[in-house]
Formats: structure tokens, C-alpha cells, sequence
């Protein structure tokens, strides 16, 4: 709508009313022109746009007809007739992320089926469905991890969380899954990694049902009938070890900012000292998250602002495929929050080749900040953080909106970071966990070089 003028004030005479009236009228025209090339420029007279206004005309719009056209030629022509039209929708939206990905290395757009959607918003708040609470994998013979050049040739139990049905029902670490609900597993797919899909899916089911699992023990048949069940998984988990709180975040899941804080605050009020931080195998999550456990232990003020700065809309060259942060349109920081609980207390951070995104934000933070020791092996290395846009069928673009930098300026993209002291385990068998069944701590080299840096040393003589 266009305003009527204003009324002339004191000492503001009145313009003639012919120049308004056509003043209002160049509006108008201008109004009219603009919105019908902006409106063309993303339809089929698009490259007539293009020429009679080449400034305008440089539209970002997909070719829709070209799109529209693919389709057609489809259904005229495909050998089957009657293809839904959703397969057509979920392919073109597929395509753009694919066509990103493929352009730009992007590792970590996708698109999300409405039920994949799903899942990954119960995963970001914990919850597994119909589940019993293990994870799967593919291994070596022997239950042994498969060296880089091997073929695994059978699915093990290789996680059994803490207090969930499987390990009720007394399943355990490194149990060679060989038949589900009396389905022999060799008979499946003999590809072993869609043998292990389609394992996963046979086990998974209605909360309620039953599923009968059969297993190797060390080559002895074992049978487990277990009851499936909703679960809500913690991501945060601690324990004492004398002075030192060993404290484990498995995922920067919703509310794991606010359990980390009253776990971290229940073991220094109980007499703990120093702090043991595991972000080992933690695959990362929300940033907000992210935030709030970092500025725990940090300070806001003076030198310490940011835990992380996020940098989006960037112009790319060859000199900065990734972008060009100095060009970023949309600039973010997360700084630090007040009301830390452990500003003081020795810290030791262990990582691994799985701690990637939020376990970095957290680590880069820390060890920026010169708060605390890494320890371990080198991270993941993803420096992007993603959004999701969730489409009108459920289904979801999960897509890399921003590039993240430590508070010193650094993008661990493809990188990762450096710990401070270099540890490595002999395979994940040898790694101690507080949510599942695990190794002993005496059998962790990471653990027991954090603790030892962490315990109170025996004075010289």
C-alpha cells in the first residue's frame, strides 16, 4: 500500500497536486514493473529476463520448466506406468543436496525421508523406539576388529548400554549375533554390511513385542528373549576416581547443557578436585549445548568472550573453496555464559577420531583458552554446522548453513585438532565407558594418562 503524502506543516509549503499525482504514479509503474520481472525471471520467460534486463535477470531461481519437463517425459515414457509423484518431489529435492555436496564437498547436507526426520529429532532428544538398547557391528573372525584391508564376516554386540533391557537381560560385549526371532543371519544378503541394516531392523521393534535374539559366547549358543521398549538415553554420565570426576558426555543432546552442570557440581561437592572430561566417540550435537558445557569451565570477561564464532553466507573462490569468512554475511557468537562451576579445577579433556562438531566446539574452546589439556588422538574435523528446513510432505533439508572458528580464529574443518599429549588404544575394545559395558579403566592408556595427570603426585623426598 502506498501512503497517502503528508499534510504541509509550518514552514513546509504544500507541493502542487499534479506533482504528487504523478509522483504516485512513477511509483505505481516502478511497483508494477519490478514485480512482474521479478515474478517472470523465475518462470519459463526467464532467459527473455535475462536479456531485456541483465542486471535483474541474473536470478538465482532453479529452471522449473526443466524440472517439470524431466517429470513429464517420466510418467509418458518410464516403464512403469503410474509412478507417484512423490518420488518425482523427493528425487528433485534429493538432487539439490546431492548437486551441493558434489559441487562443494559438503560431507554433511543431506536430505531426511519424513520418518529419517523423525528419528533424528528423537535422537537429538535421547529417546530410541521399540528398542533394546545395543548397537551392532560388523567384525573380523574371533570378535576382533577388522584391520583396514579385511572383510568382516560376522555382526557382534559391540555396545550394551547401562541399565537397558539387553543388558537385563544379560546380553554382553562382544556376543556374536547369529539369528533374530529364529532367522538364521547367514541366510540374509551375503553383502555383511546389509546383512548388519537388515539385522538392526529385525531387532528393532514395538515397544512391548518381544524379539529373540541368538548368540555366540566365546562359541557357545546362547538364546536371550527381550522385551523391546521406548528409551530414554542420558548423554551425560560421571563417577569419582578419588579426587578426579570423570565425567562423560556421549551426545549434546537437548537438556545435556543443564545434567552436565548438576553432575559436574554434585562430584566437586562431593570432593572432587579436578575434572576428567571424556568427549571420546561423541559425535556432537547442538551448539547451544556446546555452549553452556564449555562456559562451565571458563570465565566471561577480559580475553575470554566467544566459546565459538559461526560464520555463514560467505563468498567462495578457489583460494577459499570453503569460503571466504571475511565475506560472511551472517556472523554469530556464542559467547561465554556466566555461572561456571568449575573455573579453577585442573582439566584434562580426552579425545579421539570420533569426537567431531560440538565435541570440538567444546575442545577448540577449552584448549584455546589454555583451560585445559587434550589428550588423545586427533578429532574428526568438522567445522560446519548444519540446519534443518523442515518440507511440507515431513521430510527435512539438513543443511550446512555456517562454518564454525575456535576463539582463535581457527576452522578445523577436514582437519580436526591436535591433543596436547598424543595417546592411542589398541582398538575401542580397550576403551573404558561409563554408559556401557566396556574395557576396565586399567586397560584404557588414555584414561589411566589423564588420570595420572590428574591425581595429586607424591611429594619429592
Amino acid at each position: 500500500m502506498i501512503p497517502e503524502p503528508p499534510e504541509a506543516g509550518d514552514g513546509q509549503p504544500a507541493r502542487p497536486r499534479t506533482g504528487v499525482v504523478l509522483a504516485v504514479m512513477i511509483v505505481v509503474a516502478c511497483y508494477l514493473t519490478g514485480l512482474a520481472v521479478n515474478n517472470l525471471a523465475a518462470s519459463d520467460a526467464a532467459s527473455f529476463i535475462d536479456k531485456v534486463f541483465p542486471r535483474i535477470g541474473e536470478h538465482q531461481a532453479v529452471d522449473a520448466s526443466a524440472i517439470s519437463e524431466t517429470w513429464r517425459v517420466v510418467q509418458d515414457q518410464y516403464v512403469l506406468r503410474s509412478v507417484s509423484s512423490k518420488i518425482g518431489t523427493q528425487g528433485a529435492e534429493q538432487g539439490i543436496i546431492q548437486g551441493l555436496k558434489d559441487q562443494f564437498d559438503d560431507r554433511f547436507s543431506t536430505y531426511y525421508t519424513a520418518a529419517q526426520y523423525a528419528q533424528l529429532q528423537r535422537n537429538l532428544s535421547g529417546q530410541r523406539q521399540g528398542s533394546i538398547g545395543i548397537a551392532l557391528e560388523a567384525r573380523c573372525a574371533s570378535e576382533t576388529v577388522c584391520a583396514q584391508s579385511a572383510t568382516p564376516t560376522e555382526l557382534v554386540i559391540e555396545e550394551v548400554l547401562h541399565a537397558q533391557p539387553a543388558e537385563k537381560a544379560g546380553l554382553r560385549n562382544g556376543d556374536v549375533l547369529v539369528s533374530v526371532d529364529g532367522v538364521d543371519l547367514a541366510t540374509l544378503d551375503p553383502d555383511i554390511n546389509k546383512r548388519l541394516n537388515d539385522a538392526a531392523a529385525r531387532v528393532r521393534g514395538t515397544a512391548g513385542t518381544q524379539v529373540t535374539l541368538g548368540v555366540l559366547r566365546k562359541g557357545k549358543p546362547m538364546t536371550f528373549t527381550i522385551t523391546r521398549a521406548d528409551l530414554s538415553i542420558p548423554a551425560v554420565y560421571s563417577e569419582r576416581f578419588g579426587s578426579v570426576l570423570d565425567i562423560e558426555v556421549t551426545g549434546f543432546d537437548e537438556n545435556s547443557g543443564k545434567d552436565f552442570q548438576k553432575q559436574l557440581q554434585d562430584g566437586l561437592n562431593a570432593g572432587a578436585t579436578s575434572v576428567l572430561l571424556d568427549l571420546r566417540g561423541n559425535p556432537g550435537g547442538l551448539v547451544s549445548e556446546a555452549q553452556s558445557i564449555a562456559s562451565e569451565f571458563l570465565k566471561p570477561g577480559g580475553s575470554e568472550k566467544d566459546v565459538v564464532v559461526r560464520r555463514g553466507r560467505m563468498e567462495h573462490t578457489s583460494k577459499n573453496p570453503l569460503g571466504d569468512p571475511t565475506t560472511a554475511q551472517k556472523v554469530e557468537h556464542d559467547g561465554i555464559l556466566p555461572g561456571g562451576v568449575a573455573l579453577t579445577q585442573k582439566l584434562v579433556v580426552l579425545v579421539d577420531g570420533d569426537s567431531a562438531s560440538a565435541s570440538e566446539i567444546v575442545a577448540a574452546a577449552l584448549h584455546d583458552y589454555d583451560r585445559g589439556t587434550l589428550v588423545g588422538e586427533k578429532t574428526f574435523g568438522k567445522g560446519s554446522v548444519q540446519e534443518d528446513f523442515p518440507l511440507a510432505d515431513g521430510s527435512d533439508l539438513h543443511l550446512t548453513v555456517e562454518r564454525w572458528f575456535g576463539p582463535d580464529g581457527e576452522s578445523i574443518e577436514g582437519n580436526g585438532i591436535t591433543p596436547d599429549r598424543s595417546v592411542s588404544l589398541a582398538d575401542q575394545d580397550h576403551r573404558f565407558r561409563l554408559d556401557a559395558e566396556s574395557a576396565d579403566p586399567s586397560q584404557d592408556a588414555q584414561f589411566q594418562a589423564a588420570l595420572k595427570m590428574l591425581q595429586p603426585q607424591p611429594a619429592a623426598a
